[in-house]
């Protein structure tokens, strides 16, 4: 199972979203993340980068 820390425009831990993310989707200029626990955190933005093997994944904030 692959799941990603996802941080908030730049790699560092005071820009951490949500851990344990599962579920990721872009629709109408948000992005919509989805944990285990099947919580939701949608963030205004675009997805930048996302590295499955190394567990973290970058959204730009709008």
């Amino acid at each position: 199972m692959c799941l990603s820390t996802v941080y908030k425009n730049n790699m560092e831990p005071a820009s951490i979203v949500m851990k344990n993310v599962m579920r990721i989707e872009c629709r109408d200029g948000k992005v919509i993340l989805t944990d285990l626990m099947d919580r939701t955190v949608e963030i205004e933005g675009t997805l930048r980068q996302a590295n499955l093997v190394d567990g973290y994944v970058i959204v730009t904030e709008n």
